[in-house]
């Protein structure tokens, strides 16, 4: 069963000929093993280098082009075909290829982002903090596309589809982002960016090994010596993904609670402030020091906070709520 659905998904059934074109295409080895590696470390450079310029300048854009330029798939994707056909010395190269990448990567981030430390808060930078809490949807979309990237470069006729691949898949920007939190001394936020690489990197790793085996390289390749590393290599990416799901898990938890806070003090906001003069600016439910932010502009007399209070009871989560009122050009703080 599992051959017939490995010739259907590859499109023929799967050869000599063609192993060796996977190995080509996926692995750093033969005569021109130099070659793809300055080709690779080349675009790793130039697609960091965009990255982080397109992170702190903010710019959606930018990072897309940083990604579509990235190869950093290249020697991940070799690693899971290695695995795949249990080949020692291919997971070995593969293995060291991109660990070296990720050192690069963020380096490349830290050195160009390090002279402009003082120029820039990366809080404020929505492309720099979207990559720094990570999600459980992270990982399963990071899963999907681990089978995307192995379809596409495993056929002939899809393989035009990489580069939107490249995009679905969040690698140098966020090892960019790594090396900007790093330089800026934000290193709790750099952990984030580096489990969300890390969530893509063995995500892309299982589901790669996994589709590789279904087409049935491994069948062809015919490397039962080394079974003992393809099958430590899987057990190694699922432990990871286990690991990895259960921080991302949290992080997606506290996503959904700071979500439902400041849907809940937005709505009762609206009408605690209903005819009185003022408006709500924003709510920020993500303060370090359990509180909940809410800021309201305008002028007259505010309504008794204690009746914004009674209508949010019991819905903050153990959270603390402060309200922050601007009276035209006056700014001063009142706390609940």
């Amino acid at each position: 069963m599992w051959e017939s659905i490995g010739t259907i998904l590859h499109g023929d059934p799967v050869d000599k000929k063609e192993v060796n074109r996977m190995r080509d295409l996926v692995l750093f080895e033969g005569p021109e093993t130099k070659k793809k590696l300055v080709k690779f470390f080349c675009l790793l450079i130039l697609s960091s280098g965009i990255a982080t310029y397109g992170l702190l300048g903010d710019s959606v854009a930018v990072v897309i082009g940083a990604m579509i330029v990235a190869p950093l798939m290249l020697p991940i994707m070799g690693l899971a075909f290695s695995i795949s056909i249990a080949d020692r010395l291919a997971i070995k190269h593969s293995l060291l290829i991109s660990i070296g990448g990720i050192l690069t990567a963020i380096a490349v981030g830290f050195i160009l982002a390090w002279p402009l430390s003082n120029f820039f808060q990366v809080q404020n930078i929505d492309q720099v903090m979207v990559r720094t809490s990570p999600r459980l949807l992270d990982l399963l979309a990071a899963l999907i596309t681990g089978f995307a990237g192995a379809f596409a470069m495993s056929r002939h006729d899809v393989s035009d589809t990489l580069p939107g691949v490249a995009i679905a898949i969040s690698l140098v920007p966020p090892l960019a982002n790594v090396g900007i939190l790093m330089a800026t001394s934000n290193y709790s936020l750099a952990l984030g960016s580096l489990l969300l690489f890390m969530t893509n990197y063995f995500a892309i790793l299982l589901t790669g090994a996994v589709l590789f085996g279904i087409m049935s390289f491994p069948k062809v390749a015919i490397l039962k010596q080394s079974l003992s590393a393809k099958r430590s290599g899987i057990v190694i990416a699922i432990v990871m993904l286990v690991l990895i799901a259960v921080p991302l898990g949290y992080t997606g938890h506290n996503i959904f609670i700071n979500n439902s806070i400041t849907q809940n003090v937005n709505e009762a906001s609206i009408n605690w402030l209903s005819g009185s003069g003022f408006e709500v600016i924003s709510v920020d439910a993500e303060s370090a020091n359990e509180e909940v932010i809410l800021r309201v502009i305008g002028e007259g007399e505010l309504p008794p906070i204690a009746d914004l209070e009674e209508m949010i009871k019991g819905k903050l989560y153990g959270k603390t709520l402060k309200v922050e009122v601007v009276y035209s050009s006056t700014y001063f703080l009142e706390s609940g």
